[in-house]
């Protein structure tokens, strides 16, 4: 059973790798699907996840509704290149949690929702074919 932890006042910089951070770099993106009533994934969209590289190397997923698809589909496109992304996010909402296993530990952690998101910085217009050595 999950616990809110309310009353925590959780902003960008409670996650981000600096306490001044703007935006969050990007390890990567995933599709989540509905489920039927036996558990088999449908090929109903549910929502999409961005990972980011949070505070002390923690991953930070956050969901994005499906409504971004094709601004998702793009970041996608752009991370197959190997390259580095950093995203600023638009109705970023973050939820403290806690979780009592059942051998009786506490998991905590914190859950991510955003509105929409925008690519502030790439390293991909640094790549030059010419840099390339064959």
């Amino acid at each position: 059973m999950a616990f809110p932890l309310r009353n925590l006042h959780l902003n960008l910089s409670t996650v981000a790798r600096t306490t001044n951070a703007k935006s969050m770099p990007v390890n990567g993106v995933n599709e989540i699907y509905e489920r039927d009533e036996n558990g088999q994934r449908t090929e109903q969209l549910k929502n999409l996840v961005v990972d980011c590289s949070g505070y002390r190397g923690a991953t930070l997923s956050v969901k994005f509704p499906v409504e971004i698809k094709d601004k998702f589909d793009d970041l996608k496109k752009r991370l197959e290149n190997d390259v580095t992304i950093e995203i600023a996010f638009t109705g970023l909402k973050l939820t403290a949690y806690s979780l009592k296993a059942n051998d009786g530990s506490v998991l905590s952690g914190v859950s991510a929702k955003a509105d929409d998101f925008d690519i502030v910085s790439t390293n991909a217009e640094d790549f030059d074919i010419d840099d390339v050595t064959i």
